[in-house]
């Protein structure tokens, strides 16, 4: 499946496949446009190329021209985990965990990363740049080291210490700004334009990264034997990860690979929910959050502010799937985060439990069914934001980098460890 060109999600304008992040007519995102085929099924062997590993084994349906250009480090084939205990006095019999932090970084920003340097890389760029809340700086930062590429990440203040201390491991250069994640959206992107850096943003702002998040689907047809489950759950920031998945299901829908398409869940923090917000309008109009509360989910905590036309393309995705959007209040959270370790021994971080948590939500609001198939997207390891589970940690502070660390009991005789 060829990649022919980039074209406007709103006006329909055309572009070729370059380095381009907006549309210069209306100012709308782009969306990477392949050929058509000719018609009839396509057999299941034409999505795979198996000389290739992971995500990239499916790099016929990605847009780089070249694979000698793929930049990698065993991104994608992530285990899917069924999950028979967690929610199994809701009598839910059908959950299954997509265990995204499987991925090399621990976090599924590795999959659109993957993407977006093979391609910048394929255009000749020797600089990438990523505004972050964490996770996807991360990501940036590593692959950017993998393609020998000097990389710049803008987080925010709050960033928690072991997202900061990964990207200086991996030799970024760390900024910080005051405010929250679009503070840091708004400086990369004017930075970008002045200076000709590449955009490794993983909002909707650059339209090859996007193509990565869409290898989820592909995997959850093999994993599942060509089953589409009934609703596929996600915590949501901008959405790319959401509008990625349900784009891979439409592609292989085209193919004649599956019949239907999934409903799409997604979920964000009450303290930073502007597209859930949008979502329960009529007209879908996004406004962007500007009265933020702090939040244990960090990585969603988008204020869209600026780009507020991405939570309403999120939205429009969600509707024609069927799906809902929901947010959670920090206890809820707190409690999916903590019932997913200690049920189904998956230690995610906070934002990547929102997942599980919307699933709890919309049983109990009878919006999912007990019986229903259900995928939640686990997109971040607990590592990255373990000092929540420290006495004491997290309270009142989004980042938990300031509370004080007390052991729970001191022991010295074996007797003791009772």
């Amino acid at each position: 499946m060829k990649a022919i060109g980039l074209q406007c999600a709103v006006c329909g304008q055309m572009y070729p496949l370059e380095d381009r992040y907006e549309c210069q007519t209306c100012g709308g995102l782009l969306q990477v446009i392949y050929e058509k085929s000719a018609g009839g099924a396509v057999p299941a062997e034409e999505l795979t190329d198996d000389a290739f590993s992971g995500l990239w084994r499916y790099h016929r349906m990605l847009p780089l021209e070249n694979t000698e250009h793929i930049v990698s480090l065993g991104e994608g084939n992530t285990p899917l985990v069924r999950a028979g205990r967690i929610y199994s006095g809701l009598g839910m019999d059908n959950f299954y965990i997509k265990n995204e932090f499987s991925n090399p970084t621990a976090s599924f920003k590795d999959r659109p990363t993957s993407v977006g340097i093979s391609v910048a890389k394929e255009h000749g760029a020797t600089t990438v740049a990523v505004a972050s809340s964490g996770n996807a700086g991360v990501s940036v930062a590593a692959y950017a080291a993998k393609a020998g590429m000097r990389c710049l990440a803008c987080v925010p203040q709050k960033t928690s210490p072991g997202k900061v201390g990964q990207l200086m491991a991996y030799g970024a250069t760390v900024t910080f700004a005051p405010g929250g994640y679009s503070d840091c959206f708004g400086i990369v992107r004017e930075a970008c334009k002045r200076y000709g850096y590449a955009n490794l943003t993983s909002t909707y702002v650059n339209p090859y990264t996007v193509e990565g998040d869409k290898t989820v689907a592909y995997e959850l047809f093999e994993q599942m034997k060509g089953e589409v489950p009934d609703w596929i759950t996600v915590p949501i920031g901008t959405g790319p990860l959401l509008s990625g998945v349900y784009r891979g299901y439409q592609e292989l829908m085209a193919m004649g690979l599956v019949s239907r398409l999934p409903h799409m869940l997604g979920v964000q923090a009450e303290t930073c929910s502007p597209i859930v917000k949008g979502f329960e309008k009529e007209d879908g109009r996004v406004e962007a959050c500007t009265d933020m509360g702090d939040t244990m989910a960090g990585g969603i905590a988008d204020q869209l502010i600026g780009y507020e036309g991405d939570g309403e393309h999120t939205i429009r995705l969600v509707r024609e799937s069927g799906g809902r959007m929901t947010s959670l209040t920090e206890e809820e959270i707190r409690e999916a985060w903590s019932e997913l370790s200690r049920t189904e021994g998956v230690f995610a971080e906070p934002t990547g439990a929102t997942a599980v948590g919307g699933v709890k939500k919309m049983l109990e609001q009878g919006v999912i069914k007990p019986t229903d198939t259900v995928v939640a997207l686990v997109t971040g390891h607990g590592l990255k934001a373990a000092h929540y589970c420290m006495p004491g940690a997290g309270e009142g502070d989004s980042s938990g980098g300031n509370a004080e660390v007390r052991p729970i009991r001191v022991i010295t005789r074996p007797e003791e460890l009772v």
